[in-house]
């Protein structure tokens, strides 16, 4: 599932017409921690394109731009890391990490701060009252890294580049490029204009906020974009150039960029490096900040009573989820997914698997306290009993499976197993490295399988799992019209129905939502949790806009 969305929304929503789609978005206390709130759409003086954005929950500073460094000299920022490919537009790995690698390097037409959606590459933009023409007045004055000018042709070609390789199976990230129709240099050359082929709910967050814009002179005429992994494919406009990249030490150097045009960087060297342990590299003056999350809340604790660091804590914007190959007997039956439910006790997982840094999981997959979240699904409190009494009724007998994950969530998939041998179902787990798992999972070749994401905060939620095990067509018609909904009452009515389906049909039984904290030494860059997270959703403090000096 990919979040993304909005610079701006319209009026405040009908609370008459939301209640009548679905109980406004409380989050109940027994799921959802005191930070979490529920959050309404911010009304707006653009038409109803943007889906609600809202400032993240955290400690009351919250500072979009870096603090001014007290030290003279060139200043270093470094952080823990690992090998998320090569951060060029059409390299980087499919999760969020490598998005994030590969942002600090290229632009897009507008960013979102700790605030929402600000103007970029775009200085200001326009949408039609029918939603399908959007001009963009770009910035001028802007180079590449390689001191060309960026031009409108070079926005225009991006999109329609990004569409074309798409079409041929070479974009493997979510942007919503099937709805891109034509994209044209305007206004002698000071604007782009691009045309969709539908109204389409979302596209400041699944593409006007997340399309890296990529140099004409350079990409014209590559054929593909995925072999493509020189020097000139990590050329972008943004506040830092590529230095070094490592992919067995998983390591990442980025140089400032003198001529970015919000002017120069306040770190002039950022750096990932690999790490055995986050906290013990913050404490030993090895790394500036690390993320935490989930059973990371006992080093967190730890941390607090560290004055030299701060820590804020962020959404909980993520979900680790339970796959059903839902094309292989058993499983393909919506009772023994539901008699697996019925035996899977999540509060135990939070408690002894991530050591209760985490809240059981919307059945829906939304995560609660935002505006889509649907309080309102089946529940299917630990029950061995009713799993036993489903599973006759289904007449299935005692069968096998295999329960495949990383080494990350082993504790789970133990716990899991044990679960299930008690409706004598017996699971034989296996786990791989990151990059097998997500191969088995895109190829359907698993019976279950534990692995998670973010973007739990946007509603754009086509696949909540892999289409090779699992599909609905009522569930893909709700989506469709989700998708043509760009009054945000509307979507939200359709994003619950989609909850619905989920939380019954079980494609996914949602796990858990870890909390999130990021710790750092201030002074040289201030982390934040952007709103509805970078990109379309995820769910990192570690937004470019942290690096520039205050203002």
């Amino acid at each position: 599932m990919r979040s993304k969305q909005r610079s701006v929304l319209f009026l405040l929503l009908s609370l008459a017409l939301l209640l009548a789609s679905c109980a406004p978005p409380a989050p109940t206390p027994t799921a959802t921690p005191a930070a979490v709130a529920a959050t309404r759409p911010p009304a707006t003086p653009v038409p109803t394109q943007v889906p609600p954005t809202t400032a993240p929950t955290a400690p009351a500073a919250t500072p979009t731009l870096a603090a001014k460094p007290t030290s003279a000299g060139p200043v270093s920022y470094v952080m823990p890391g690992e090998d998320y490919g090569y951060p060029s537009p059409f390299a980087f790995y499919n999760r969020g990490p490598g998005y994030m690698r590969m942002s600090y390097l290229f632009d897009t037409l507008v960013w979102k701060d700790s605030m929402g959606y600000i103007p970029w590459l775009a200085e200001s933009w326009q949408v039609t009252p029918d939603g399908m023409t959007w001009t963009f007045r770009l910035r001028q004055g802007v180079n590449w890294h390689d001191g060309q000018p960026l031009t409108a042709e070079d926005v225009a070609f991006s999109y329609l580049y990004f569409k074309d390789k798409a079409a041929k199976g070479m974009v493997t990230w979510g942007w919503r490029l099937d709805k891109v129709q034509t994209a044209e240099v305007a206004d002698g050359g000071k604007a782009v204009i691009v045309r969709t082929v539908a109204p389409t709910a979302g596209l400041m967050t699944d593409l006007f906020g997340s399309l890296p814009v990529i140099p004409k002179h350079i990409w014209a005429n590559v054929d593909d974009p995925l072999k493509k992994l020189d020097a000139e494919a990590v050329i972008g406009s943004s506040l830092f150039k590529l230095v070094e990249y490592s992919k067995e030490e998983g390591r990442y150097v980025y140089g400032a960029n003198p001529d970015f045009f919000l002017g120069k960087p306040a770190v002039d060297r950022l750096a990932f490096v690999k790490v055995k342990d986050p906290a013990l590299a913050l404490l030993a003056g090895e790394v500036d900040e690390a993320s935490f999350s989930g059973r990371g809340i006992t080093s967190v604790r730890e941390l607090r009573s560290k004055p030299e660091f701060k820590i804020i804590e962020g959404p909980s914007d993520w979900a680790l989820k339970l796959y059903f190959n839902a094309k292989r007997a058993p499983l393909d039956q919506r009772v023994v997914r539901q008699a697996i439910a019925h035996v899977v006790n999540r509060q135990d997982i939070v408690d002894k698997a991530q050591m209760g840094g985490a809240i059981v999981a919307s059945l829906g997959l939304m995560s609660p306290g935002t505006y889509w979240f649907n309080p309102d699904l089946p529940t299917y409190p630990p029950d061995a009993a009713k799993a036993k009494e489903l599973l006759a009724q289904a007449g299935v007998k005692p069968f096998e499976v295999t329960l495949l994950t990383t080494d990350s969530y082993a504790r789970e998939a133990e716990l899991i197993k044990g679960y299930l041998q008690a409706i004598d179902i017996k699971v034989t787990v296996k786990t791989g490295d990151r990059a097998t798992v997500d191969g088995l999972l895109r190829e359907g070749k698993f019976d279950l399988l534990i692995t998670g994401h973010g973007g739990t905060a946007n509603p754009d939620m086509e696949h909540p799992s892999n289409e090779n095990v699992w599909s609905s067509v009522e569930y893909k018609t709700i989506h469709d019209q989700s998708v043509r909904a760009v009054d945000d009452a509307e979507r939200r009515q359709h994003a619950c129905k989609m909850q619905e389906i989920i939380a019954t049909e079980l494609p996914i039984l949602p796990l858990w939502h870890p909390l999130m904290w990021e710790v750092y030494k201030p002074g040289k860059a201030t982390p934040f949790y952007t709103p509805e997270g970078v990109d379309g959703g995820i769910p990192m403090a570690i937004n470019k806009l942290m690096y520039m000096p205050a203002r």
